[in-house]
């Protein structure tokens, strides 16, 4: 956790948060939820309540909801397969989207999006303006895969798991890599949930075993034919340019075309009116 006195700029991965609301009522006390005319509000009220809570706890100086950026990604262009495997939003989600964008609208918490951009990228080009601009980030997530962004004023917070907060040494413990060497283990393992293809055969225990010896996936390449063990050895020496392809697609774009501003972000007072209109209309 930051003991500095530089403002502090906290940035929520919108669909990150939104999915645990939505999929983690199951696992929580919150029942399933709708209003009267049968309209569904519980991912609504849960990503409320940790907005809230964020808010208290943390009071931040400066706040920002970072949504997914609309159209095709240079991912997408790479790689046909990108994500293929990920089934549609369910349509009781769906319908509570532009709800959560009226929810923001009322706590005035403004919303960054860059179409053709991921949000992990808008989140990773913030996070690195403002660093440069000597102000501590927070980046609000359970995604691991947004801890290659932990450094040099960068923290990674899980509201998740009451909201433990991870600095660079933080992650190594955690992942068993060094922050920046989260995008070599991706690009050795894969990710199913991404449709990252990996490395064949590897799997994350030789992922671990070939960073930890080479540093990356290019040191691991360079040195294939020291590999002892024959399928690490032939995977590396067979697939370089999907192993590649895969660091590619990993690799947050902390250079997205997105803009930092501040004053934009700086934290205020909700629109009680607003809010209190949105809670009849959702019979919270």
């Amino acid at each position: 956790m930051s003991t500095s006195q530089a403002p502090r700029l906290f940035l929520v991965d919108a669909f990150g948060l939104i999915f645990r609301a939505f999929y983690g009522r199951a696992r929580s006390a919150v029942p399933s939820m709708r209003t009267a005319a049968g309209v569904p509000t519980e991912a609504v009220y849960v990503f409320s309540n940790m907005l809230r809570k964020l808010v208290r706890d943390h009071k931040p100086d400066y706040l920002a909801v970072v949504w997914e950026g609309e159209g095709p990604t240079f991912r997408d262009d790479a790689f046909e397969a990108y994500k293929a495997n990920r089934e549609a939003m369910p349509e009781d989600l769906v319908t509570q989207l532009p709800l959560i964008r009226k929810l923001l609208d009322a706590m005035r918490i403004p919303v960054v999006k860059e179409d053709g951009f991921e949000a992990d990228d808008s989140i990773g080009a913030l996070a690195k303006q403002a660093a440069d601009h000597d102000v501590d980030v927070f980046v609000v997530s359970s995604d691991k895969d947004l801890m290659q962004l932990v450094g040099d004023r960068v923290w990674f917070l899980n509201p998740m798991k009451n909201d433990m907060i991870y600095d660079s040494a933080g992650v190594k413990d955690f992942m068993g890599v060094e922050p920046l060497q989260i995008i070599d283990l991706l690009a050795l393992k894969g990710d199913a949930v991404d449709n990252i293809p990996g490395a064949p055969g590897i799997g994350e225990k030789g992922a671990l075993q070939l960073i930890e010896e080479y540093g990356s996936v290019e040191g691991a390449m360079a040195h294939a034919d020291e590999v002892k063990r024959k399928a690490y050895r032939e995977s590396l020496q067979n697939n370089q340019e999907q192993i590649l392809l895969s660091k590619k697609l990993a690799t947050i774009a902390v250079d997205a075309p997105v803009t930092l501003n501040l004053d934009g972000l700086r934290i205020c007072d909700p629109d009680l009116e607003a809010l209190r209109s949105l809670y009849a209309e959702l019979e919270f």
